[in-house]
């Protein structure tokens, strides 16, 4: 666990800064189950913090989003959980007796074209996966049972994707016995049953996978009475804007100190950066159906659907993100594919949005640029930059046909405070004992406590001085 002390905010405008929701728990802390698609989630009971006394707390929500921080979040628990601790994972269901008996695509009769004799295929309600699988799809007989009134049938294939089962028809001997086992086949009136496994829900672990989780509270005012509420729309729930975040690359969390060096770089880079779009290639979602079969899963390459992802959209963004100044030279380079115009260079950014290899951003002037290996300074664990190779590619790239749109701005990625009763400006050392036409002005505590620190403590003398020779100027 991480240590007490490192805490998502600050203490001080956690308990200052009261919203019409409950606060959201704090250290929100990821552990891996040290087994392929299982993560841990702890985080602090958010009952203790003292701006949540004006609640009932019923418990918190846990949000998952893949590839990008920005969301989509979907929300991975059913109901509000009283625990602080959550293990997310794969999770793949037994369905038992499921009636398939009106789920019968092809019921004794053989196929047009073809001299076979008759065949029964079903189909389930649900994908059928192998058991304890990350979501792999069944390609053999053992992964179901069907019973036909309750006697076990024989299965000839199973595809797995579709949910397609057929039954096996053919005599077989029995080598243990020496004799031939009956045939089960359904007839009319029959009632058939299917048990198999379906998965409902799928942790990727693979390559370079992208998990993003916040955590909400939900909870409700003091003296509202619990047996009142009539539906979820009744309870108060943290937005998930301002829920705490952590990420499968977050090894401990951040204190003040390395947050203010990420500040302080995110201020060289917005001097002197370059400002461009960011797209971050999806690695769950709908599949696209430009994909010929359920075998080679290759999407089509030039799908304006996916822009050969596999992914229906293909891409998340753009974000509007700022990377180190151009760097690199030009030149027009002669290949067996024609002439093309060659251009990279190695540019950093700050620790959010996460960028991989198979991401890309775009420039003001369209330029398209793919992303190469990302390299990501760190310190005790807490990625403070990230650097990478960029190269332009041409006109004929899949990606250049992808649209930009307006870009996605998200509350989440802005460290100073939000809600409704805070005023519009984001500065951060506003004091009341100096005036608007001399007050300096700053965004972080560190700031404040280097510049003000010596000048709050001149201020009584500085204007007990200035009444004193302003007396004496008038007395002359």
């Amino acid at each position: 666990m991480a240590d007490v002390s490192q805490r998502d905010r600050s203490p001080y405008l956690t308990e200052l800064t009261k919203t019409p929701w409950p606060a959201p728990p704090l250290n929100v802390y990821f552990t891996h189950g040290y087994r392929e698609g299982v993560i841990d989630l702890y985080w602090d009971d958010p009952a203790t913090l003292a701006l949540n006394s004006r609640f009932q707390i019923l418990g918190v929500n846990v949000y998952r989003s893949f590839d990008s921080e920005f969301g989509p979040y979907r929300r991975i628990t059913e109901l509000p959980l009283g625990a602080t601790y959550w293990r997310d994972e794969t999770d793949n269901e037994l369905v038992t007796d499921e009636d398939v008996t009106d789920r019968f695509l092809r019921f004794g009769n053989p196929s047009s074209g073809q001299h076979e004799g008759p065949r029964f295929v079903f189909q389930t309600q649900f994908p059928i996966v192998k058991s304890g699988s990350q979501a792999v799809p069944a390609l053999t007989p053992s992964d179901v049972r069907v019973y036909i009134n309750d006697v076990e049938a024989k299965v000839l294939r199973v595809n797995g994707q579709t949910g397609e089962v057929e039954l096996d028809i053919l005599t077989r001997p029995d080598p243990a016995t020496q004799k031939v086992l009956a045939v089960v086949v359904p007839k009319a009136g029959d009632r058939v049953t299917c048990t198999y496994f379906r998965n409902r829900s799928l942790l990727k672990t693979s390559l370079f996978q992208r998990v993003f989780y916040r955590v909400t509270t939900v909870g409700l005012p003091v003296g509202v009475d619990l047996s009142q509420v009539h539906s979820s729309c009744d309870l108060l729930e943290t937005p998930i804007e301002h829920a705490t975040a952590t990420h499968t690359f977050e090894i401990e969390k951040l204190d003040a100190y390395w947050k203010e060096a990420i500040r302080r770089n995110r201020w060289i880079l917005e001097q002197g950066g370059e400002r461009v779009k960011a797209f971050i290639q999806k690695s769950a979602g709908i599949p696209c159906p430009c994909i010929p079969d359920d075998h080679h899963k290759q999407p089509t390459r030039d799908c304006l659907i996916c822009y050969g992802v596999g992914i229906i959209g293909g891409y998340e963004g753009p974000y509007d993100i700022i990377i180190a100044p151009d760097d690199g030279e030009r030149r027009v380079a002669q290949t067996e594919l024609g002439r093309r115009k060659e251009h990279s260079y190695e540019v950093w950014t700050g620790p959010t949005p996460l960028l991989s290899h198979r991401d890309f951003i775009v420039k003001q002037n369209n330029d398209r640029y793919s992303i190469g290996g990302v390299r990501m300074p760190s310190n005790r664990g807490n990625i403070l930059q990230q650097h990478f190779t960029i190269g332009i590619f041409d006109g004929q790239d899949i990606r250049a046909k992808v649209p930009v749109t307006d870009p996605v701005r998200y509350v989440a990625v802005q460290l100073s405070p939000q809600g409704p009763e805070l005023s519009a400006s984001t500065d951060r050392t506003d004091h009341p004992g100096i005036g608007d036409e001399r007050e300096l002005r700053g965004r972080t505590p560190v700031w404040q406590n280097q510049n003000y620190g010596i000048l709050l403590w001149l201020l009584p003398a500085w204007e007990l001085a200035r009444e004193t020779f302003g007396s004496l100027l008038r007395w002359v």
